[in-house]
C-alpha cells in the first residue's frame, strides 16, 4: 500500500465534485446555455467519466467509502473519532449546500428541483463524510 498525498486527495475530491456539478448543471441548463444535444452529451459523458475516475481514486482505493459507511463495531477508537468528526462536519456543510440550492431554485423561480440536482445532492450526502476525512487526515493509504 502506498500513501496518497494530501494535495492529491484534495485535488481528486475537488475534481470529483466539480464533475458532478458540471453534469447536473449542463444537463439542467442546456436550453439557457443555448447548447445543442451533441455538446451536452459530450460534456456530460466527460463529466461522468471524470467523476467515476476521481470517485475510484478518492473514495474507493483509499477505502474511505468503506470506513465512513461501515458500522462503528469494525473500527478502532481512532477511526471512530475520525468518522464521527467527519459526520459532524459534513452535516453542517450538507445543510448549507441544500439551503443554497433551495434558495437559488426559489430565486430562479423554477418551482421544482431537477432530477440530476437531486441525484447530485444524494451523492453529496453519501460521499461528503469520506471527502471530509480525505481533506483533513494527514495519512490515508491506497491500494
Amino acid at each position: 500500500m502506498r500513501e496518497m498525498s494530501v494535495s492529491d486527495r484534495r485535488t481528486s475530491v475537488i475534481l470529483n465534485y466539480l464533475s458532478v456539478a458540471v453534469l447536473a448543471i449542463v444537463v439542467d441548463m442546456r436550453e439557457a446555455l443555448g447548447w445543442g444535444i451533441v455538446p451536452v452529451i459530450v460534456t456530460a459523458c466527460g463529466a461522468l467519466i471524470l467523476g467515476l475516475v476521481t470517485f475510484i481514486r478518492s473514495f474507493w482505493r483509499t477505502r474511505l467509502w468503506k470506513i465512513t459507511h461501515a458500522g462503528f463495531t469494525g473500527l478502532d477508537e481512532r477511526e471512530v473519532q475520525v468518522v464521527y468528526g467527519a459526520l459532524r462536519n459534513s452535516y453542517w456543510i450538507f445543510a448549507i449546500v441544500c439551503l443554497v440550492i433551495l434558495y437559488a431554485n426559489a430565486v430562479m423561480e423554477k418551482g421544482h428541483i431537477p432530477v440530476l440536482v437531486a441525484a447530485a445532492v444524494l451523492y453529496l450526502a453519501h460521499t461528503l463524510p469520506a471527502a471530509v476525512v480525505a481533506w483533513t487526515e494527514k495519512q490515508v493509504l491506497t491500494d
